[in-house]
């Protein structure tokens, strides 16, 4: 286990921000999380922990240490006729576990494919799209509890997950690093093909009984075509949430916005979408210098070579102020803002 100092971050970071940090560490097993935090370094220094890098934006450089998480493998936990239990390392590519599953002939995360990120960072993120969350299959997670000073397994339901949020992002913030999660996946077909651009692309193709691995298909098409790819041009994906309000914001926002996107929750709950109300403020294919909003799909902020995290932070808050000032809603940042 080396650790680096005073190294640029640019290569650790979907965004592609060029800023530094002053100490830097891989792990690449839980032994040297052990030896990691019986060294000196982890008392004298703010910590962060990283995967990808795929849903970060640093503001500024970062006086701390940085903690890459590179635990990689896979292992059978159970396995019979109906499902099988897979733990995998939190180091692993969340892509590559699902092509792994899915070709393998094991369902339900074929939804969620092509997300950029980690395994251990879509356990924290509760990542979702296309109808699914990860939580939906997830068993439990393991790792250290850094206060604690001991390795722990966390089961599902004390996970506390919602929409992009869980335990990891609350009351374990920066408390725990994961080591290994394991998901349940059925061995027998399970489609959730409920989303109007997947039906529509299968009507295209004139596929009416699809197989996860149709699923799986369509769903990289769809990425593909909507999203940039952040080696080409710097991102985070998604960078807000979209916002969950009450009947009576609906019933608001309706009487002046009739066309308004509106997705019914539970306990009486609506989601609404954050693209669209972004793009009907004029955000949608904005760029001053570097830093722009998507021209394809105005969620997503994008750094179009050499934008500082500054920069795009500044264009965020732009849009939160305009979307508040015209819809009077809140949007809160998918995205985690590090900053000194």
């Amino acid at each position: 286990m080396n650790i680096l100092n005073n190294i640029s971050l640019k290569a650790n970071n979907t965004f592609g921000i060029d800023c530094k940090v002053k100490n830097f560490v891989s792990i690449r097993n839980e032994k040297d999380i052990k030896v990691l935090y019986k060294s000196d370094i982890t008392l004298n220094s703010k910590s962060i922990i990283l995967g990808e890098g795929s849903n970060v934006l640093f503001v500024g450089d970062f006086d701390g240490l940085v903690i890459h998480n590179e635990i990689k493998g896979y292992n059978i936990i159970e396995s019979n006729n109906d499902f099988i239990i897979i733990e995998a390392g939190a180091g692993e590519k969340w892509h590559d576990f699902v092509s792994l599953s899915i070709n393998n002939g094991y369902s339900g995360l074929e939804n969620l494919a092509l997300i950029p990120g980690t395994v251990g960072s879509a356990a924290i993120q509760n990542i979702g799209a296309y109808g699914v969350e990860q939580n939906e299959f997830i068993d439990s997670v393991y790792g250290f509890n850094i206060e604690k000073h001991i390795f722990q397994r966390i089961y599902k339901i004390n996970c506390n997950y919602g929409y992009r949020d869980s335990i990891f992002k609350n009351e374990l913030k920066d408390k725990f690093i994961i080591s290994s999660v394991r998901y349940t996946l059925s061995k027998s077909p399970v489609v959730n093909y409920n989303y109007k651009d997947i039906i529509n692309l299968f009507k295209e193709f004139n596929i009416t009984n699809p197989t996860p691995i149709d699923i799986f298909k369509a769903v990289i098409s769809i990425r593909n075509e909507k999203l940039p790819d952040w080696r080409q041009l710097g991102n985070s994906g998604s960078f807000f949430k979209n916002p969950i309000v009450s009947k009576k914001v609906i019933v608001d926002i309706k009487s002046k916005f009739p066309d308004i996107p509106v997705f019914p929750q539970t306990n009486n709950l609506f989601k609404l979408s954050a693209a669209w109300m972004i793009e009907q403020t004029g955000w949608k294919g904005f760029r001053v210098g570097d830093a722009g909003v998507y021209e394809k799909h105005a969620l997503i902020l994008v750094n179009h070579g050499n934008a500082s995290g500054e920069s795009i932070f500044q264009l965020s808050m732009d849009i939160r102020k305009s979307v508040k000032l015209k819809f009077n809603v809140e949007l809160e940042p998918e995205v985690l803002i590090i900053s000194n």
